[in-house]
């Protein structure tokens, strides 16, 4: 398997197991636009038929910083 493949595989795992695009670009060292652009691909439901929390999470994730120093696990 190559290494797009494998995460390819990866990023649907976590995304079914109900992980965000920042998450999952965390957890697997990657950019999160790769993930964004991964959800897409797959025909997933379009933005704008979300509900509104639902895209109020994704725009905060997009708005966050993924590695803003003040954002830690103790804040």
């Amino acid at each position: 398997m190559s290494k797009m493949s494998e995460l390819s595989y990866d990023i649907e795992q976590l995304y079914i197991e109900g992980l965000n695009a920042g998450q999952i670009a965390r957890a697997l060292k990657c950019p999160k636009d790769l993930v964004i652009r991964w959800i897409a691909s797959e025909g997933l439901k379009p933005f704008d038929e979300w509900d509104q929390p639902a895209q109020k999470r994704l725009i905060k994730d997009l708005m966050t910083d993924e590695f803003d120093p003040y954002n830690t696990l103790n804040s």
